[in-house]
C-alpha cells in the first residue's frame, strides 16, 4: 500500500491534488465570506490561486502574503533565535502552544525566511470539521490527529499517528510540528505531556534509537500580547471553581478569527538544540523506558523555558504578584500603568470575582518568568 493511500484520511494534500483542492477552496460557501482577508480583490485572489500548482507555491505565494500582512498590521514584528542551528531535514519540532494556528503559521514563515523547508503541522480533527479550514489546512501541510472514537479506535489511531510521524521524518526525511500538549496553554505555564512522546513512539520498544531518529527540536513561541487573553482568563476561572468548561459551537473558529486580527505586540520564535545532540554522551541504556521519556520531557520543557522571550508585561506581572521589584530594571512606570489598563479591559466583560480574574490574568503573564527562573 502506498503512503498516499495508507494515510489518505490524515495526510496533507500532495502536489498532484493541488489543482483540484484549489477549485474546492474557491467553490466553498465560506470562501466568499473570508476571501477579503486574503486579498481585497476577490477576482484577483481567484486568478492567483488558479495559477498555483504545488504546495510550496501555495505557501509562498498565497499563505505568506496573508501572514506578512497580518504581521505588518497587527504586530510589532517577528523575530527568532537559534534558527541558524537548524541543520538538514527531518526534525520533529515540539513546541509550546499559545495560538490555534498562528504558532505554526509564523514558524513556517520564519523557516522560509531562513531557506529551511517548511514542516507538516499536527492539528486535531476538531478543527478540521469546517470545510474551508480543512482545505486550507491540507494545502498548508496539515496532518490530522484523530481524537475521537471507541477505545479500540483510539488505540488504532494512536498506532496510525506514530507510524505516520515516523514515515514523514525517518523515511520521507521531512519535518513535522506538534504541540507539547493537547490544546493551547491557558495559564502561561507550558508543560510537555509524557503521553506526547509515548504517542510519537507508538509500539516501538527500542525507544533510544526511536527518539534519536526523530531529531526532536524544542520550539518556544512567545507573544508580547497573549492571544485570546479574555477567553483564556474566562476558561481558567471556570475550571478553577471545579466546574467543567464546555466550548460553545464554533468557539475554536471564533478564536482563530479573533487572534488573527487582534494586536500581538512583538512575536519571537526560539529554536532549541536537537535532543539527540543534547543526550549524545548520556548513557541512556542504563535507564528504564519511563526514565528516558521523563528525561526527554524535562529537557524539552527546559529548552522551551530557556528560549521563551520575556517582555516587560511578564516582568510587571511577576513582580506584582510577588509584591517586590526583583525585575524593576526590565520595565518602567508606563509599562505598569499600561499593563493595569490592559488587564482591566480584558476582564471587564467577564462575569465573576474581579480580583480572582485579575489574579489569573497576572499569573498567565508571570508564569513564563517563574519557569525561566526554575532552570537557572
Amino acid at each position: 500500500m502506498s503512503f498516499e493511500t495508507e494515510f489518505k484520511d490524515i495526510r496533507p494534500f500532495n502536489n498532484s491534488e493541488v489543482t483540484e483542492a484549489i477549485e474546492l477552496l474557491i467553490s466553498d460557501p465560506n470562501f466568499n465570506k473570508v476571501s477579503h482577508f486574503f486579498h481585497p480583490d476577490k477576482r484577483k485572489a481567484i486568478q492567483t490561486l488558479r495559477t498555483i500548482k504545488t504546495i510550496e507555491d501555495f505557501q509562498t505565494r498565497f499563505s505568506n502574503s496573508f501572514l506578512n500582512h497580518i504581521i505588518e498590521t497587527t504586530s510589532d514584528g517577528l523575530t527568532s533565535s537559534g534558527v541558524e542551528e537548524i541543520k538538514g531535514k527531518g526534525h520533529l519540532y515540539i513546541a509550546n502552544h499559545r495560538d490555534i494556528i498562528l504558532d505554526t503559521a509564523f514558524l513556517q514563515l520564519m523557516l522560509q525566511r531562513n531557506n529551511i523547508p517548511t514542516t507538516e503541522i499536527t492539528v486535531g480533527d476538531n478543527l478540521m470539521k469546517n470545510s474551508l479550514f480543512k482545505i486550507l489546512g491540507k494545502l498548508n501541510k496539515v496532518f490530522t490527529l484523530k481524537r475521537e472514537g471507541t477505545r479500540i479506535e483510539m488505540y488504532n489511531n494512536f498506532i496510525l499517528h506514530a507510524k505516520y510521524i515516523n514515515q514523514v521524518i525517518r523515511v520521507k526525511n521531512e519535518s513535522l510540528w506538534i504541540a507539547q500538549r493537547d490544546g493551547r496553554t491557558k495559564d502561561g505555564d507550558d508543560k510537555t505531556q509524557q503521553g506526547l512522546l509515548k504517542m510519537v513512539l507508538g509500539d516501538r520498544k527500542d525507544i533510544i534509537p526511536a527518539l534519536q531518529e526523530l531529531a526532536i527540536v524544542p520550539v518556544s513561541t512567545s507573544y508580547e500580547l497573549e492571544p485570546c487573553l479574555k477567553s483564556k482568563i474566562r476558561e481558567t476561572y471556570i475550571t478553577s471553581k471545579g466546574e467543567e468548561y464546555v466550548k460553545s459551537k464554533d468557539e475554536d473558529m471564533h478564536s482563530v478569527a479573533t487572534s488573527t486580527l487582534a494586536p500581538k505586540g512583538r512575536i519571537h520564535i526560539g529554536f532549541g538544540q536537537r535532543l539527540n545532540l543534547v543526550f549524545q554522551d548520556t548513557k541512556l541504556d542504563k535507564l528504564s523506558n519511563n526514565e528516558i521519556i521523563n528525561l526527554f520531557v524535562e529537557e524539552i520543557d527546559k529548552q522551551i523555558y530557556k528560549n521563551y522571550k520575556l517582555w516587560p508585561f511578564n516582568y510587571v506581572a511577576f513582580d506584582s504578584l510577588a509584591s517586590e521589584q526583583q525585575f524593576s530594571d526590565k520595565y518602567n512606570n508606563k509599562d505598569v500603568e499600561l499593563f493595569e489598563k490592559y488587564i482591566n479591559k480584558a476582564i471587564a466583560d467577564i462575569k465573576g470575582d474581579k480580583n480572582k480574574l485579575k489574579e489569573i490574568a497576572y499569573h498567565i503573564y508571570a508564569n513564563p518568568v517563574k519557569n525561566k527562573l526554575s532552570i537557572q
